[in-house]
């Protein structure tokens, strides 16, 4: 019976309507992306809490070794808890004090986790200034992007390598360029969906070009892929 209603659905439905509802439920529901639209909340379809960046970046991000990185982030949020879980130590500064409780609220007892809160400009910006280590990566996803990126670079981990991640950098192609031509970095754009929103941006990750990072995943396979391996690849 079953069978036989597949087949009248098949024919009543086109081919084409039929792959694209099947994008769209991947999109809803594997990526949980209707969750996050109606709770407002960045989370994958387990609960687990996710950055506000596109989908591919965050696959991506969730590919590599963080656990020796220390991480310093303008702008906190639900990518504050997908730090925690992965980074040595995530630093981050938020301006809007009502989502600073939020968040803070939701933060575990963690001695690796260390959320400021700094509503002025120039305290926000050079807020990175007061720590007293140096780091590996540094995320750029909050106020003021074009003035952050001009005081980190005391602060980044230039003999080891360092990572920077500019999120909607397609509003941001003067933050972009500085970023490429000031510190002589590679620019990866991640373009695409993501949470919440009901339209595609890009998230750029820019890799020093001394960066070493390892992969923590040998083969990962993208949320809605077809899960095989070719016959003519390397033996």
């Amino acid at each position: 019976m079953i069978r036989i209603v597949k087949r009248s659905i098949r024919k009543l439905i086109p081919r084409t309507v039929r792959a694209q509802l099947k994008n769209l439920y991947i999109l809803a529901f594997k990526y949980n992306q209707l969750k996050t639209i109606k709770n407002w909340e960045c989370v994958d379809k387990n609960g687990e809490p996710i950055p506000w960046f596109t989908y591919p970046a965050v696959e991506y991000l969730s590919t590599l070794e963080f656990s020796e990185k220390n991480v310093f982030e303008y702008g906190g949020g639900y990518s504050t808890l997908f730090w925690a879980g992965r980074a040595k130590l995530i630093i981050s500064v938020e301006n809007d004090y009502n989502w600073y409780i939020k968040i803070k609220s939701m933060i575990k007892e963690n001695e690796r986790v260390k959320l400021l809160f700094r509503d002025q400009k120039d305290s926000y910006v050079n807020s990175i200034l007061e720590e007293p280590i140096i780091f590996d990566i540094v995320v750029i996803d909050g106020r003021w992007r074009g003035d952050c990126v001009k005081v980190i670079g005391e602060k980044v981990n230039k003999k080891e390598g360092f990572m920077i991640i500019l999120d909607n950098s397609d509003w941001y192609p003067k933050t972009a360029k500085f970023l490429r031509e000031e510190f002589d970095m590679i620019q990866v754009d991640f373009h695409g969906f993501g949470p919440i929103n009901g339209y595609t941006w890009t998230t750029s990750i820019f890799f020093s070009r001394n960066f070493q990072i390892k992969f923590k995943k040998e083969q990962l396979y993208s949320i809605g892929a077809i899960k095989q391996l070719a016959e003519d690849d390397i033996s």
